[in-house]
């Protein structure tokens, strides 16, 4: 019996749907908030303070009118109250800044002086009957508008006839309003700053992903492909184009780096084998020089130096390709430098019998470094190499010896052409050459001599750096720990 497993797959998220979504919620939320405020400020100030306010207000113009309305006859106040009571009881009140008022009741509506400056005889009448609707007497007009007014009804004494003395004042002229706009400006404002605030936090988490891609992309070393691909689950949908076509970017350099790493290293071996063959038979023949001419000598000595060379870039262009792989093994062991540096000597002045090379040092013969013997040997024996091409035939190259508590330092001081001082980092790179300086008619570089230098040094746990002056000379150093150093 065959059981299907199902694998649930995880949809890609769309990172602008998310960034849309979260801000569509914050800004519905912030208008919501907003509204909330203006409505609870506008409903508190308003309603229960305004309330109060036309209260008080209301009772310094009613006491005159109840008072009036006191002063009645028995006979006049058994027959009130037409239109002309209603204007004797307002008469002389005055009312500023478009405030009014006026009595309704059972004979109709008589307003104070002034009222029809600024209201129309039918506004009073309909809002007269709404504010006597309203329970407690108070009502705002046209709340949420430009011009809301406030209305305030009080019945006055007697029966139905006497009516409702009723009280008018325009809201948007009270400083009042001026100082709920200014809170609900201060309010808008402190919401959008937090709504700023919590956007930036919204979009860290969602540019988290990208963030993460850079600090990926930022590790990616060019000899470990290998690790090189990017993980493209849970990512953000606009992504995954761009992260499998990086994927598939890093699989074909990584091809094309191991078919060139191999092509690399089978023609080296191929080289070497043949060269140490002709190296070998040109040594033998010129161990017969007294059976040759001295133009032969010097041909034989020409060719074999070419050979030399040659096998010399092959072994170079090896331990890159060891490095690269991580095969090539470097020693950090103790030895003896002054060992190291007789035989760098001896080889150089067999390689070189017509150059003057010379060892200074006042160390004793058991000083100990930390390190690999032979690569230093290597390194020493290229830097000294260098030293011979960029300088004149008749100059001395010294390697030159000496230590701290801690390290054993070793240095080859040319008096050659010098390297300008903003090319002292770029000559360690692989197949880079100082500009403007010149070699020697009839020498050539490969450009790997200092960045193999470089990474056996490393490699020991030690420091390479140049000193160098245009037209003086150049002085390279190693160095290394000592064996009875901390480091």
């Amino acid at each position: 019996m065959s059981r299907t497993i199902f694998k649930r797959v995880r949809r890609p998220w769309s990172i602008a749907r998310r960034f849309f979504l979260i801000s569509f919620l914050m800004i519905l939320a912030q208008a919501q908030v907003s509204t909330a405020i203006s409505d609870g400020l506008f409903s508190y100030f308003l309603t229960s303070f305004l309330e109060d306010k036309m209260s008080r207000q209301l009772s310094r113009t009613s006491n005159v009118v109840t008072k009036r309305l006191d002063s009645f006859s028995v006979e006049r106040a058994f027959n009130c109250c037409t239109l002309n009571d209603y204007q004797f009881l307002l008469r002389g009140l005055t009312f500023e800044d478009g405030k009014t008022a006026w009595i309704y009741g059972s004979a109709g509506l008589q307003a104070a002086s002034g009222a029809g400056l600024y209201y129309s005889h039918q506004d009073l009448l309909d809002w007269s009957n709404q504010v006597i609707a309203e329970d407690d007497g108070f009502l705002i007009v046209n709340r949420d508008g430009n011009q809301a007014i406030a209305l305030k009804a009080v019945k006055l004494p007697g029966g139905e006839q006497s009516g409702f003395y009723i009280y008018l004042r325009p809201v948007y002229s009270m400083p009042l309003l001026v100082i709920i706009g200014r809170i609900k400006f201060w309010s808008e404002i402190v919401l959008m700053l937090v709504l700023a605030v919590l956007m930036l936090g919204c979009l860290r988490l969602i540019f988290r992903p990208v963030r993460a891609i850079q600090r990926d992309l930022a590790a990616v070393e060019l000899n470990e492909l290998d690790s090189a691909f990017l993980d493209t689950n849970s990512q953000p949908s606009e992504f995954l184009p761009l992260l499998q076509e990086f994927n598939h970017m890093v699989e074909r350099l990584r091809l094309a780096s191991s078919r060139q790493k191999q092509f690399a290293s089978t023609i080296s071996h191929e080289f070497r084998t043949p060269l140490t063959v002709i190296s070998g038979f040109i040594q033998s023949v010129l161990n017969r020089e007294t059976m040759l001419s001295s133009s032969s000598i010097e041909s034989l000595e020409v060719a074999n130096r070419e050979s030399l060379r040659i096998n010399r870039m092959l072994s170079d262009l090896l331990d890159l390709i060891r490095a690269e792989s991580n095969q090539l093994q470097i020693l950090r062991e103790s030895f003896e430098s002054m060992a190291s540096a007789n035989e760098v000597v001896k080889l150089a002045r067999k390689a070189y019998p017509a150059r003057k090379i010379v060892l200074e040092s006042e160390l004793s013969a058991s000083l100990l470094a930390i390190g690999d013997s032979d690569r230093l040997i290597q390194c020493l024996s290229n830097l000294i190499e260098n030293a011979v091409k960029y300088s004149d035939s008749d100059s001395e190259v010294v390697l030159r010896i000496n230590a701290t508590a801690e390290k054993v330092i070793f240095n080859v001081v040319d008096h050659g052409q010098g390297i300008p001082e903003d090319q002292h980092q770029l000559i360690f790179d692989r197949f880079k050459r100082a500009q403007g300086v010149n070699l020697r008619r009839g020498e050539s570089s490969s450009g790997l001599g200092l960045s193999i230098v470089k990474m056996f040094v490393l490699g020991m746990g030690g420091e390479v750096s140049v000193q160098s002056t245009v037209g003086k000379g150049s002085c390279f150093s190693i160095a290394l720990n000592r064996a009875n150093s901390p480091g």
